[in-house]
């Protein structure tokens, strides 16, 4: 069904954007993407370049499992736009406690959100690899569970590796 908005793309000439998103506690909606491997077929049947591409999450590649760094790797010369989050794990748990009870994974109550930057991402390696790929797009905080003030701490970090790895925005 993504081939058949293609045309309609290129006619108002807009960017659609594929999120590496995994069915998380929240959503209750059948998933259309699943793990990474899943997501990559997907996304490499579609040969559209210039209307269509990847909205690249770190937090949702933990969230499934899937190594964010590989993940980006993988996909970075499709990223159109990024989601800017965090997450780091409860007290004594490790990553590979993450899996659920019934063998799936997804928001484990041990995996919470927290300051961008101070987690389970390493955003040192993510915006090289951006600014390898001569990204341009938007990275978009998305986060806020826990208020306004950690917000401010993640804009805060982000404008700095903006700075840092795309010079003065």
């Amino acid at each position: 069904c993504i081939q058949a908005v293609i045309p309609a793309a290129r006619e108002y000439d807009i960017v659609l954007g594929m999120e590496n998103h995994y069915k998380d506690g929240f959503w209750k909606y059948p998933e259309f993407a699943q793990k990474a491997d899943v997501f990559l077929k997907i996304v490499d049947a579609i040969s559209e370049r210039k209307h269509f591409g990847v909205q690249y999450d770190p937090s949702n590649a933990i969230v499934a499992g899937d190594d964010p760094l590989e993940l980006l790797r993988r996909v970075a010369d499709r990223v159109v736009s990024m989601h800017a989050s965090d997450r780091y794990l409860a007290e004594g748990t490790t990553l590979d406690e993450l899996r659920q009870n019934d063998g799936t994974l997804g928001y484990s109550p041990n995996l919470r959100h927290g300051v961008t930057g101070k987690g389970l991402n390493d955003y040192d390696t993510i915006f090289k690899i951006l600014a390898d790929n001569h990204y341009t797009g938007w990275i978009s905080i998305e986060d806020g569970v826990n208020g306004l003030d950690e917000m401010q701490d993640s804009l805060t970090f982000l404008r700095r590796m903006s700075a840092k790895y795309f010079g003065e925005q």
